[in-house]
């Protein structure tokens, strides 16, 4: 008996350092992460849809899809740019609108994680020299929901292509109980005005807004489910 409880307790031991070892490689990685290559935090098991404004990306797997569109015109016109060696796309007012045509995925999910590539420049500054503040708008009229997108630190504008990670609460709607990313609130289906804007589940032909930064820099944006790049505080460190 005393045999097997040690063989049991070294057993055990061993799980637990096999299972250490299992998770560190990703667990243990902070940023800055190299822009020209995906952040080496990717969990392979989850499910991403992305667009690469310069093509520069491929998928790492079978669980990325490159189906998300930078939308352009109206209240989130973009215009191309070329800086720090790249080409992405500028925020010409303070509206980036990102569409999503397999937008149902993320009507079961809780999260959704964004990972963008952006340039370090004055755009992430007031005039003052203080950050400036952002936000993302979900779901469709006439319910949409303004969430916290936070600051950028200061130093963020470091003239180089950074990785940021944010994770968006996925909210349910007053109304049907209905996740606002991933559904169409059910009087957006019944108006003629409000469906084609709505179409993916979102504002103005998009999925997920994000809003106030004028002049901001994108070279790459992806939806994906809670863990899919790591965590917020691997990915969000710049290069100072």
């Amino acid at each position: 008996m005393k045999a097997t409880r040690h063989s049991f307790v070294a057993l055990a031991a061993l799980l637990v350092t096999g299972a250490s070892l299992f998770v560190a490689p990703s667990a243990g990685r902070k940023g800055p992460f190299n822009p020209e290559a995906l952040p080496p935090t990717i969990d392979s098991t989850k499910k991403v849809h992305f667009v690469t404004v310069d093509n520069a990306f491929t998928p790492p797997n079978e669980n990325w899809t490159p189906n998300l569109k930078i939308l352009t015109g109206g209240d989130h016109t973009t215009e191309a740019v070329t800086v720090g060696g790249h080409t992405g796309v500028k925020v010409m007012g303070i509206k980036f609108n990102t569409a999503d045509d397999l937008y149902p995925m993320w009507a079961n999910e809780h999260t959704v994680d964004i990972l963008m590539q952006f340039y370090g420049d004055s755009a992430l500054l007031n005039p003052d020299g203080s950050p400036c503040y952002f936000n993302f708008l979900t779901g469709t009229l006439p319910e949409p929901i303004a969430v916290d997108g936070g600051e950028l630190p200061a130093h963020a504008k470091n003239g180089k292509w950074n990785w940021v990670l944010f994770r968006v609460p996925n909210g349910l709607r007053h109304m049907d109980g209905g996740r606002l990313i991933g559904t169409m609130h059910p009087k957006s289906k019944k108006d003629a005005g409000l469906i084609e804007v709505s179409k993916n589940s979102g504002q103005n032909g998009g999925t997920i807004r994000m809003d106030g930064l004028h002049d901001f820099k994108v070279r790459f944006v992806a939806f994906g489910q809670q863990g899919a790049f790591g965590e917020p505080e691997q990915i969000n460190h710049f290069k100072r």
